[in-house]
């Protein structure tokens, strides 16, 4: 019989959720450097049309995945909740997610026609604000006062590494509205694909979500852009590099980190890719960051570390309070 002491070792409970904070860490990296490689493919092509082959490279991808997935299931002798038939509900919420995810990036590409890049960098990354207050509202879930002064600490620190490059004037509301509705889309995006972890696997989550984009854009991307193909074999290169290296491994391991994490901490967490990204663009571009944004890169880290520590204690008080619970009462055979 196990002991109290047995029962609240921390690695039962911890286990799960620093593999959801590795692979959200590593998820990072690929996913801020997917604005220098935007920059990169839009010499020959548009943002747009990056997009949609990202999508529609990715989606053959988490395919073949889903496929083999399909398979492995089929000669083992478990039977998964995926083997189960989709419910319509579970269709409509698959359907949403990948509507809210291209929706996301549509206004986050329109909003950058009508304002600078810090505006649309410091407005679409005000997603923890929604994610939180709709977490609060809709499902009733309650956010203690160490998570909250960690996510103000994050996004003032996101909030000021941008606020000095941005620029607001009265032609630019419709601009930044774009943009701030692409921080509701994003949580949106992240809370759906939250709730989607517990019934399905990631790269069928993945699936849904290219798919969706490479329908939505292919009959709309002859309307909105120029040119559809890079003309240079280096054009292709940053093509499929982005979608492999940003689509596939980047948005695959975010996506996974929410089966293992809340999407509030994620969407905290998310903060650090508009400073990381601008430090690939300082290596790449050679583009200045200053003393000020490294102290905000750092103030950034500290409002994260609380969200991510008040959600560990939140943890391990629940599985204390389940663990004596276990131990202390009566065994059957008593």
């Amino acid at each position: 019989m196990m002991t109290k002491q047995e029962l609240l070792q921390p690695q039962v409970f911890v286990t799960p959720n620093l593999i959801g904070l590795l692979s959200l860490f590593v998820a990072l990296v690929p996913i801020s450097l997917a604005p220098s490689l935007t920059k990169l493919c839009e010499r020959e092509i548009g943002a747009n049309a990056v997009a949609f082959h990202r999508a529609w490279i990715a989606t053959v991808i988490f395919g073949l995945l889903s496929v083999i997935e399909a398979f492995r299931r089929d000669n083992s002798g478990d039977i998964p909740a995926e083997k189960k038939p989709f419910t319509k509900w579970e269709i409509a919420l698959l359907a949403a997610m990948g509507t809210a995810a291209t929706t996301y990036f549509l206004m986050w590409a329109w909003s950058l026609t009508k304002v600078s890049v810090a505006n649309v960098a410091l407005l679409s990354n005000l997603s923890p604000l929604f994610v939180g207050l709709a977490g609060f509202l809709l499902f009733g879930l309650r956010l203690d006062k160490k998570f909250l002064i960690g996510m103000v600490m994050a996004v003032g620190g996101a909030i000021a590494f941008e606020l000095d490059r941005a620029e607001f004037a009265a032609d630019q509301i419709q601009g930044n509205m774009l943009a701030l509705t692409t921080a509701i889309f994003f949580g949106t995006y992240l809370m759906l694909v939250e709730r989607l972890q517990t019934r399905f696997s990631t790269a069928t989550i993945m699936l849904w979500r290219c798919g969706a984009t490479t329908v939505i854009l292919l009959p709309l991307l002859p309307l909105i852009e120029d040119r559809l193909l890079p003309y240079t074999w280096m054009g292709w290169f940053f093509i499929i590099f982005q979608a492999l290296f940003c689509q596939v491994f980047g948005q695959g391991l975010l996506a996974y980190s929410l089966s293992r994490l809340p999407s509030r901490i994620v969407a905290v967490t998310l903060l650090l890719e508009p400073v990381i990204a601008a430090i690939f663009a300082w290596f790449i571009f050679s583009e200045k960051v200053s003393w000020f944004d490294w102290v905000m890169f750092a103030v950034v880290l500290g409002g994260i570390y609380l969200a991510q520590s008040s959600q560990a204690e939140a943890k391990k008080q629940t599985a204390a309070i389940s663990a004596i619970t276990v131990s202390e009462s009566p065994s059957p055979e008593a």
